[in-house]
């Protein structure tokens, strides 16, 4: 089959490098035109592994290499810079998880996309993995009956900062950076998220200027409850990363547990049969489906499906604003004490939330 979409990928950092850039080029309907990053040798050495010619500047590479396709994976301070400027250029945008740090940056992603006429997704890739995708069947099938509530524990090693991710013009921490996955999840799940509640404090405050740990519990239109509790300095497992979630309904309930992603490893779903008063593994094909980070592939492979038959992704930038929205709404419950009740009218002001936060 002749490549037919030209792909690019602004920024080449961990997630570029796992998430998109080595599926791209493998994908049979793509060639890979460029890619963007402001390191230099990272850029070339991507290039030189991958494909796609190296740039310094997003703007100019796509002036030059006019993409089809463009996941934008720079800092996500950045997200609405570069996903707008790749949306005015005429490419669909597949932006990494979490959106964006305000809704009115957010907002000016999704007004991007309709005024071009392009598809903006977000790329929340657990919605693609095996695992998720068998708890998500037999939840939608009714084999648990009616969903009652939900409990998501997530943590990893502290790390020393330095990174990003725990810089405050990411505009969040621990909560932002993957409670924003499961709060996708939940919704996607469930429903639109009608109340948030809860606490978080920053354990490490020279190491991080934003949230190490955060605690939430949402409530949901339908009165469906979920608690997430996200941490970077929580102690793990000796690979520094445990992800479980339990989602109990009237008949039975559901568990899973993710791998670290750095581990090739399958993930393990349980079910709660009430009858048999026990837990029920459930076998997940075996067909390297959790091999090699293999779920970014099939988020890849649908994105591109997705652009060419003109279809509605998974995850839209209406979905990726929502989760955005109930991070901050949690920053805000914290801030003052209060429960939260969605849809905000505009974004707090983080900055100040966080300077009052690193006083305590």
């Amino acid at each position: 089959m002749s490549k037919t979409m030209k792909a690019a990928v602004i920024g080449c950092g961990g997630a570029a490098r796992i998430d998109h850039i080595r599926w791209y080029a493998q994908h049979p309907d793509v060639v890979l035109v460029g890619l963007v990053d402001i390191n230099e040798d990272v850029v070339r050495l991507c290039a030189e592994k991958w494909g796609g010619k190296p740039y310094t500047n997003a703007e100019k590479m796509l002036n030059v290499e006019r993409p089809d396709v463009v996941s934008v994976a720079s800092p996500v301070a950045k997200h609405a810079e570069h996903t707008v400027l790749a949306l005015e250029h005429g490419a669909h945008v597949l932006c990494e998880k979490p959106m964006a740090p305000t809704l009115e940056d957010c907002d000016q992603m999704i007004d991007a996309a309709e005024r071009n006429g392009r598809i903006l997704s977000i790329a929340f890739h657990k919605r693609h993995n095996v695992g998720i995708l068998e708890l998500y069947r037999r939840l939608k099938a009714g084999e648990i009956g009616e969903p009652i509530f939900g409990r998501t524990h997530w943590t990893m090693y502290a790390g020393k900062g330095g990174g990003f991710r725990h810089q405050l013009v990411t505009g969040g921490g621990c909560f932002q950076d993957h409670g924003s996955h499961w709060i996708d999840q939940y919704r996607w799940y469930i429903g639109d998220v009608r109340t948030v509640q809860g606490l978080m404090k920053i354990w490490y405050p020279d190491a991080h200027e934003v949230e190490d740990y955060a605690v939430a519990t949402l409530e949901f239109e339908g009165g469906f409850n979920a608690t997430i509790e996200a941490t970077w300095v929580g102690p793990a497992r000796s690979h520094g990363q445990l992800e479980e979630t339990y989602i109990y309904g009237t008949e039975g309930a559901l568990f899973i547990s993710l791998p670290p992603w750095t581990h090739y490893e399958p993930p393990v779903l349980r079910q709660w049969v009430r009858d048999g008063n026990q837990w029920i593994d459930i076998s997940l094909p075996a067909d390297m489906l959790f091999l090699d980070h293999y779920h970014y592939k099939r988020q890849i492979n649908d994105w591109i499906r997705c652009v060419l038959e003109n279809d509605c992704p998974k995850a839209t930038g209406h979905d990726g604003r929502k989760v955005v929205e109930t991070v901050l709404a949690l920053y805000q419950a914290h801030d003052t004490g209060q429960k939260v009740t969605l849809p905000l009218k505009s974004s707090p002001d983080i900055y100040a939330i966080f300077t009052r936060l690193r006083k305590v």
